[in-house]
């Protein structure tokens, strides 16, 4: 039974090999009877593109393959033009008899050809800069409006203040300003003494600087050059032998010269004076003398009829002097200073102190005959002093 059994398996799996050999020999055999029969041919088509329409190329016919086919002769003259949506027909090669042979038909889409794609600009080749841009136009400056200075004024500080036709006392007077008038300056003179100023009854007249105040930016004033000459003087009268007025004071005495100084060293004041005439000691007249921080003043004895001398500067001799007899005729070197009334602050008890002192010429009744002259005295540079007050002229 087995061996049965192995045979008949056998004899199975053998036919099965053999059916699927002979399956692929079969189909072998005829594929390649089948590409023997299928024409492979390139078409050659010669057409006419037309915008819009289907357009069946002229068939060509390989004859050395296909003996024995023609082609209609309407379809070898011209293309086929097919429309979209016609009832035309295709025409297609016929072998002889009727009988249909394998052909292929060229149908060729013709559209709207697109419009070509834009060119790129090509780019500038490396390490070449791009163009610089244009600059557009420049930006408007602003314009700076700048604030006007003020002018410049003159104020009339006198009464009846003469404005001239030009810079001098020679030029005409034009009219007499009051104090307190304002008006504004135009230009000045070179002297820079004279201001011409706008407007007295119409017109640019002169005022001098001495009779106003001035303010504003005067270096601003401009210099008036050209200024015509003043007229001429009128001829003047031969000088009068009429002598030269006396010059009058306000007090019967007046300091003569200046106050004079000299080394003292004690902390008082004191003061040599000298009241005359012009050259006689003048008897009876007094100092006054005040100390103005404590409000304080005091009187001296009468000035004296004759002189007391004091020396101030010693001969170079260095013998001993006698006031009396060698200061009135001095020796070489020698200096002497006269004096006919006195006063010291160390009589009083008060001491001299930094301080200011009045000294004033007086009658015996301590009546001022004088103006007051003022010393300022100092502690560490202690000195006495001498006044001389005189009546002459």
């Amino acid at each position: 039974m087995h061996r049965r059994a192995h045979g008949v398996l056998v004899l199975a799996f053998t036919a099965l090999v053999l059916g699927m050999l002979g399956c692929s020999v079969g189909s072998f055999f005829d594929r390649t009877a089948r590409a023997t029969l299928t024409p492979t041919r390139t078409p050659r088509p010669t057409w006419t593109p037309a915008a819009g329409v289907l357009q069946v190329a002229s068939p060509t016919l390989d004859t050395t393959r296909y003996p024995g086919v023609v082609l209609p002769t309407s379809a070898a003259a011209t293309p086929q033009v097919l429309v979209e949506g016609s009832q035309g027909v295709i025409l297609v090669p016929q072998g002889p008899g009727g009988a249909s042979g394998v052909q292929t038909v060229v149908v060729i889409i013709v559209t709207a050809t697109p419009p070509p794609s834009p060119t790129a600009t090509p780019l500038p080749p490396s390490g070449t800069p791009p163009p610089s841009p244009t600059p557009g136009p420049p930006t408007a400056t602003p314009t700076v409006t700048q604030t006007p200075p003020p002018p410049v004024m003159v104020k009339v500080t006198t009464d009846k203040a003469a404005v001239r036709q030009g810079p001098g006392v020679r030029y005409p007077l034009v009219a007499r300003l009051d104090a307190g008038t304002q008006i504004t300056v135009v230009g000045r003179n070179g002297a820079g003494d004279w201001w011409k100023v706008c407007c007295v009854n119409g017109s640019d007249v002169w005022i001098s600087n001495s009779v106003v105040e001035v303010s504003g930016p005067l270096w601003l004033v401009q210099e008036v050059v050209n200024v015509p000459a003043p007229p001429p003087l009128p001829p003047t009268a031969a000088p009068s032998a009429t002598p030269a007025p006396t010059p009058t004071y306000a007090w019967p005495f007046r300091l003569e010269g200046r106050v004079e100084e000299y080394p003292l060293g004690p902390n008082y004041f004191s003061v040599e004076g000298v009241i005359y005439n012009g050259s006689t000691p003048l008897w009876g007249y007094k100092l006054k003398v005040r100390k103005l921080s404590a409000g304080r003043e005091w009187s001296s004895d009468g000035s004296q009829a004759s002189w007391t001398w004091i020396v101030v500067e010693y001969p170079t001799d260095k013998k001993p002097v006698n006031n009396n007899v060698d200061c009135p005729n001095p020796r070489t070197g020698l200096r002497c200073v006269k004096s006919n009334v006195k006063w010291d602050s160390n009589g009083v008890q008060v001491p001299m102190g930094d301080d200011v002192w009045e000294v004033t010429a007086t009658d015996g009744a301590g009546v001022p005959l004088s103006a007051p002259v003022r010393i300022t005295t100092s502690v560490a540079n202690s000195k006495w002093y001498h006044v001389v007050f005189t009546s002459r002229p």
